[in-house]
């Protein structure tokens, strides 16, 4: 009561402020809320294109400001990491305007859900903080900014000083001042306080508006004053205010605070009856308080009340977010279950609640409660990847604690744990606890660090000094002797500390992998002058050859990257030759004098390299060349240098011994009366290894007399070099007497498959067989036992049988070595059976082979050759055939992206463009990559150009990466003059060059002494000598910036550094930025007739006034471009036709379509516009006729193909939908185009009328013209199905489907939509009798996974046996060239590549 008496009280100061108080929406408060206000708060951040440091910070800055902006106005909130960004840019520049400052301010509150309040308040503290050193100008603005950042965080302030601070700065406070004040008390509980400064806000007349009052409510809801808070409703009507939406959900939190679930049921009974709508995000505020509160219990009967309104998804996100940080994931577990999920083209709903792990992950719960989240959304089907992404969370976080365990429950759940999950760890422990996460990986879970993991991660991480404590360590840690050592090499060099990576290298033998410390140990080099470490680094790497490990083991030692790298390596013997032109590359500027050193020390050490590689180096210097290096390069190439003999570092091993020597050291050995049988074992071994015949016989001769057991290998090993030189006759003769000796014996297959290729070259060919049956195995060899020599081998010996045409003899080996367990058929050894035939020219029979192999080994070999060859051959029919055998393998998108890099290659550019163009095709970025790296590595320029062209405009490709690698090509062919030509037609396409594209450019333009013509962009490391030398200026001098500006040696530097009027150009930029279109068409109008503006710029004008609806100025500026030869930016030309199309502006779009192309309209999807376009405008029927006349023009097959592909198929829908009244004209014009063989408007009627439940008119179509297509588009069908919950029409498709040539998957897809309908009707046993009746039909696999989950989990809800075993979801490797997703989708496409055509008459 006496509450109610202190709220009365009030009301006579709100009395006498009704004619002055604000009566504003609930929704435009003093907050300026980002998502509502309007114009856009950056649009007063934009500056001109100014050339001065200055000036451009702040473009950057205002760029970063207007993402963040769009960020809030788009999802609600933003990141801390995007914050700090913006504030090290801020004092990286010491530069930002009052207006963007106040923008970050406001940000760090409830727009950063993410983190804890005290984080938040932190960091704007640390923003205030900066601000105030740069002397940022701030008003009151800034300091309400604050406040209510504050207010969000619950920061405790004492309200009375944050007022004493701002008079004392001579700051005046203004009413939103006051406001928040009042709210700080209120958060307290504080009604005396909030008083108080009411009596302020009289004295000074100041209004008063709605947002008092809410604090008010929640003063007495802390102050546990119900009764009150509830009063002040009264309270507001007296003063003449209608409490609003804002006001009952503060209501409503107070009620959830305090658990009065009646008072809550009670007050939103009040709102309904009383029209006041409560919005979803509302309800989730009270929600969120009823949960922090301690009545997370009680939310079920509010999240019922939930209207799930559009915009619902990102309220309740930022809402979870808030509750994990509060410890109440339970709660927004609950909140997550009824966010809708959106679903994916199959009718399987998204994955939802990555944003939900990563938070409980980030907000360090216990591993415990998001583990039981985790295997919640797992097994509820909300996200089955749930425990992977907690754990990557906790990898990328660096949280040991929560990371290693849940890496463990990933083991436990059988999923692989590879190398990269660590690093993040390994980079955030201390150092001292880094050789720890190293021992885990290993006893944990069995992951021993590779070389990449140690060099890369584990020794920077180190930071210790000293070598061989840094290797000692890492051997005590479990790390092998190989790995460690050459890690610390690595890091050795990378740090320049070459002289230390030398000493190491001589003191611990192993394999430094050449082409992985190439390019270190030619930079350390760079960096210290060192000749004599270098000559000793390249030596140990030339003796590390002879320790290569083999296969799987370099692979796991080195790394995937480096063990890729080594495979290319072991098919270059001149290591030291190709890192001396390496070396020779690097040092341009100083070549002469470095080659010299290098080659003189590479003398001195017997090193040799090959007659091509000393060739290549004398090509490269030309000129250059003098006699002491003519005379080193023919030493070193010469063959006739022996390696000196290294320091020993011990007792020498029997294997390093020569014949010569092995041979007096069993006399000596015997001299003495002791066994040398293990020596003459070695003998044997290295007489072997010298491949001379004559001494291997006489030594076994010689210890054949005197009583010694020469071992079975060791004849094999006999065989074996016979064979070498091929003796054939003496091969099979020892062959034979081992065989009557042992009659078990058999040759190793790497042996026999050498003899049995002797004699298949000298003709004896049953001979070859013969052996081949002798020596077969119980089983063949598996993947980890075959060698790369002996896989090349067979292959070798198949190849060469292929190039000389001779199939059978091919097949019958290759059926042999099959049938003894020789091999398992590869794609590499399965190339041959193609190649023979194509050899001979032989298409058919190459084809025949390929689909034979394609059914058998599912593999695709010589796939890219045999495209080309019918490409070559315009073989369509053949093409199709391929294409659609590798799509059973590989899946469409990988077997299309095939098909394009097969067509780039022939020349054929615009047909690989169609493909890539083709709708819904997925991008596959990894596959474009490595063919650029491909074309690169074999030096082919033509493709590189080709796949140039045939991505232009499409924007969901990289084409950067394309450009960037046909740049380093044109570089490897000394081609200067095309790479620039590259720059200037990246700006022709607006296509803006990367750092790392014009930086290469720039080394190649002054290699080549031709002028660069921009400003070479600075490398991180110039960047940051920059930023300190700026900083040190300003701490030394106060020197004018425009007097530093002159040191740059950039073109700008030499223009006058007095300040200039902004030109028309400029303001014309500027006002595009600041979406002000009638200043941009202002400066337009004004621009000299020497001014350009750029097809980007235009495009963004005719983008402006179409978003305008000025439809009739955006005409004319399309015109001006087009008739310059261009057009504007393939998605704004779209945007903008679709505007035209929509008014039924027929004329324009014809003016317009006789200024494009055929290719350019294809582009546009033009036609399918204009169809649009006849129908907005009436006329459809009109229309009909003219299809129908050029149908009728149409004489020849190909004539009849080209009106096919223009036929508006999507429009051709939205005629038949929205004026049904003309299906008999369309009708008619369907089958004049299947007269000619052209079914695609007969798809289409096809769709509508059994979409319009017109069965038997379907069927009719159906038998007569469809049934025999293998492809056919009817998504659009199953998707009005669902849509509708039409059974009759789901289950018409599946009839006509069913007998028809369509693939499993497809008519699975039907089946699942059926299936999916019924489920959703509760009617289960018509489900599972539907389901029973599809497995006839198709396998179980073809049938929609997320369809038969909830089919069996509804069918067990009702106890009804659910009696199959749903299929394991298929994981697809992205971006894989061996693996891609179901080919069965392309049944199922909405717009095909190619016109359908009637399958052809079976021969009679």
């Amino acid at each position: 009561m006496a509450s109610i008496l202190r709220t009365g009280k009030l009301l006579r100061y709100f009395a006498g402020f009704t004619r002055n108080v604000l009566v504003s929406s609930v929704r435009e408060n003093e907050a300026s809320n980002l998502l509502t206000s309007a114009p856009c708060i950056c649009g007063q951040f934009q500056s001109g294109f100014a050339t001065n440091a200055a000036a451009k910070a702040e473009l950057n800055l205002d760029k970063q400001i207007r993402r963040l902006d769009h960020d809030v106005r788009r999802i609600g909130r933003i990141s801390r990491r995007d914050l700090e960004e913006i504030l090290d840019e801020i004092r990286t520049h010491r530069t930002a305007t009052s207006s963007q400052s106040l923008m970050v301010i406001r940000c760090c509150g409830n727009l950063v859900p993410e983190e804890l309040p005290e984080v938040r308040t932190a960091l704007v503290q640390e923003i205030w903080k900066t601000l105030n050193a740069l002397n940022v100008p701030m008003d009151i603005s800034h300091y309400n900014a604050l406040l209510r950042v504050y207010l969000e965080n619950e920061h405790p302030f004492a309200p009375t000083d944050f007022l004493a601070e701002i008079e004392a700065k001579g700051i005046e406070p203004n009413r939103v001042t006051y406001q928040r004040l009042i709210a700080r008390y209120c958060q307290q509980g504080d009604i005396e306080g909030a008083t108080r400064i009411l009596e302020f806000m009289r004295g000074k007349s100041l209004p008063v508006n709605e947002n008092v009052f809410n604090s008010l409510i929640l003063g007495h809801s802390q102050a546990n004053d119900l009764e009150s808070a509830k009063g002040i409703l009264a309270v507001m009507k007296q003063a003449g205010l209608e409490p609003s939406a804002d006001t009952y959900t503060t209501l409503l939190c107070a009620f959830a605070r305090h658990g009065d679930l009646a008072a809550l049921q009670e007050t939103l009974t009040e709102c309904d009856q009383k029209e006041i709508i409560l919005q979803d995000k509302d309800l989730l505020d009270t929600v969120y308080a009823l949960a922090v509160n301690g009545n997370g219990d009680k939310v079920d009967e509010l999240l019922a009340k939930l209207h799930i309104s559009p915009g619902f998804n990102q309220d309740a996100v930022n809402v979870i977010l808030r509750l994990v940080n509060k410890g109440h994931e339970d709660v927004g577990l609950q909140i997550l279950r009824v966010m809708p999920r959106s679903n994916r083209v199959n009718g399987e709903p998204v994955d939802v609640g990555a944003f939900f792990i990563r938070q409980m992950v980030k907000a360090n719960r216990p591993v415990e409660k998001i583990l039981t989240i985790c295997k919640t959304l797992q097994a509820e089907g909300l996200n089955p990847k749930a425990l992977s992404i907690a754990t990557e969370a906790g990898l990328t976080n660096g949280v040991v604690n929560n990371a290693l365990p849940l890496l463990k429950e990933m083991k436990n759940a059988g999923l692989p744990i590879r190398q990269h999950y660590f690093w993040p760890l390994i980079c955030s422990v201390e150092s001292n606890q880094v050789l720890e996460i190293v021992r885990r990986m290993q006893q944990e879970f069995a992951v021993p660090p590779n070389s990449e993991t140690i060099r890369d991660y584990v020794i920077p991480s180190l930071k210790e000094k000293n070598w061989e404590r840094v290797i000692t360590a890492l051997r005590d840690a479990g790390v092998s002797n190989s790995t460690a050592v050459t890690s610390a090499v690595y890091a050795a060099l990378v740090t320049h500390q070459i002289a230390d990576a030398a000493k190491i290298m001589e003191q611990n033998r192993a394999y430094y992998v050449p082409v992985l410390f190439r390019q270190p140990l030619i930079l350390a080099l760079s960096h210290t002058n060192d000749f004599s470490a270098f000559i000793r680094c390249l030596r140990q790497i030339h003796e590390g050859l002879q320790q290569r490990p083999a296969g799987k083991e370099e692979e796991a030692e080195q790394g995937e990257a480096a063990a890729a790298a080594a495979a290319t390596e072991k098919n270059i013997p001149d290591v030291v030759g190709s890192i001396v032109q390496e070396a020779s590359n690097y040092f341009n500027r100083d070549r002469v004098a470095t080659l010299e050193k290098i080659l003189q020390g590479l003398v001195k050490q017997g090193l040799s390299i090959s007659s091509a590689r000393a060739t290549q180096l004398s090509d490269q210097l030309g000129a250059e060349m003098t006699p002491k290096i003519s005379e080193l390069l023919g030493k070193l190439s010469s063959g006739e240098l022996e390696p000196t003999a290294l320091p020993s570092s011990g007792k020498r091993t029997l294997v390093s011994l020569s014949i010569d020597e092995l041979e007096r050291f069993i006399t000596n050995v015997e001299a003495k009366g002791e066994n040398a049988n293990n020596i003459k074992r070695q003998l044997l071994s290295a007489c072997f290894r010298s491949q001379n015949i004559e001494k291997t016989l006489q030594v076994m001769e010689k210890l054949e007399t005197e009583k010694f057991q020469v071992p079975l290998g060791s004849h094999a090993q006999l065989v074996d070099l016979y064979t070498h030189h091929k003796r054939s006759s003496e091969a099979l003769d020892v062959y034979t007497k081992l065989r009557a000796k042992e009659p078990t014996f058999q040759l190793d297959n790497l042996k026999t498959v050498h003899l049995a290729d002797l004699l298949l070259q000298e003709e004896r060919v049953e001979e070859a067989f013969k052996l081949l049956e002798e020596n077969k195995k119980d089983a063949p060899i598996s993947d980890t036992d075959g060698s790369f020599n002996y896989v090349s081998t067979v292959w070798r010996v198949l190849n060469a049988i292929a190039e000389a045409g001779q199939p059978e003899k091919l097949r019958r080996l290759f059926d042999a070595l099959v049938a003894a367990n020789y091999i398992v058929p590869t794609n590499v050894l399965l190339g041959p059976l193609i190649k023979v035939h194509l050899v001979k020219d032989d298409i058919p029979k190459a084809i025949e082979t390929f689909e034979e192999i394609c059914h058998t080994y599912k593999v695709t070999p010589w796939k890219n050759e045999l495209s080309c060859r019918l490409i070559q051959k315009e073989d369509a029919i053949n093409l199709q055939r391929l294409t659609d055998l590798s799509t059973g393998i590989h899946g469409e998108v990988n077997s299309l992206y095939d098909l394009v890099f097969s067509f780039v290659e022939c020349g054929r550019v615009r047909q690989a463009r169609k493909i890539l163009e083709t709708p819904g095709l997925r991008t596959r970025p990894q596959r474009i990559s490595s063919a650029c790296d491909r074309y690169r590595n074999e030096g082919l320029l033509q493709p590189l150009e080709g796949l140039v062209e045939a991505t232009k405009d499409l924007g969901h490709i990289d084409r950067n990466k394309i450009y960037y690698t046909l740049l380093l090509s044109y570089d490897k062919a000394d081609e200067a003059e095309k790479a620039l030509g590259l720059w200037t037609k990246m700006q022709e396409e607006t296509l803006l060059p990367t750092d790392a594209f014009l930086l290469k450019l720039a080394e190649i333009l002054r290699r080549k002494n031709i002028d660069v013509p921009f400003v070479v962009p600075e490398t991180q490391q110039q960047s940051r000598r920059s930023r300190a030398a700026q900083k040190q200026e300003q701490t030394q001098t106060e020197t004018p910036k425009e007097q530093s500006s002159g040191k740059r040696e950039q073109p700008a530097a030499k223009q006058e550094t007095t300040p200039r009027p902004i030109s028309h150009k400029s303001g014309f930029r500027k006002a595009l930025l600041a979406n002000d279109t009638d200043a941009a068409i202002s400066h337009k109008q004004s621009l000299a007739a020497t001014d350009k503006i750029n097809i980007l710029d235009t495009s963004r004008l005719i983008e402006l006034l179409v978003r305008d609806d000025r439809l009739t100025e955006a005409t004319k500026y399309v015109e001006e471009v087009l008739a310059d030869g261009l057009h504007p930016q393939l998605k704004i030309f779209r945007f903008y036709l679709n505007k035209i199309a929509a008014a039924g502006d027929l004329e324009t779009l014809a003016k317009i379509g006789k200024q494009l192309n055929e290719e350019q309209k294809r582009l546009v999807s033009f036609d399918n516009r204009f169809c649009h376009a006849n129908i907005v405008a009436g006329k459809a029927e009109p229309f009909l006729k003219q299809l129908s006349a050029e149908i009728d023009t149409a004489k020849t097959p190909e004539e009849a193909a080209k009106q096919a592909e223009k036929f508006p198929r999507g429009g051709a829908v939205g005629i038949l939908d929205k004026h049904p009244e003309l299906l008999p004209q369309y009708q008619a014009l369907a089958e004049k185009y299947a007269a000619h063989n052209q079914l695609g408007p007969m798809n289409v009627l096809w769709m509508h009328l059994i979409s319009s439940g017109q069965e038997a008119a379907s069927k009719e179509i159906w038998d007569k013209h469809l049934s025999q297509l293998p492809r056919l588009m009817f998504q659009r069908v199953l998707q009005t199905a669902r849509e509708q919950q039409d059974e009759k029409l789901a289950t018409s498709v599946i009839s006509q489907l069913r007998d028809s040539k369509i693939s499993e998957g497809a008519i699975g897809n039907a089946y699942s939509c059926l299936i999916d309908i019924q489920t959703t009707k509760g009617q289960h046993e018509k489900a599972l009798d539907v389901l029973s009746n599809a497995v006839k039909d198709v396998s179980l696999e073809n049938i929609n996974r997320t369809a038969l989950l909830r089919l069996k989990v509804a069918a067990e809800e009702k106890d009804l046996k659910f009696p199959y075993s749903i299929p394991e979801k298929k994981v697809s490797k992205a971006d894989s060239s061996s693996s891609s997703s179901s080919s069965s989708d392309s049944d199922d496409d909405v717009s095909p590549k190619l016109p359908e055509t009637v399958p052809p008459k079976p021969a009679n």
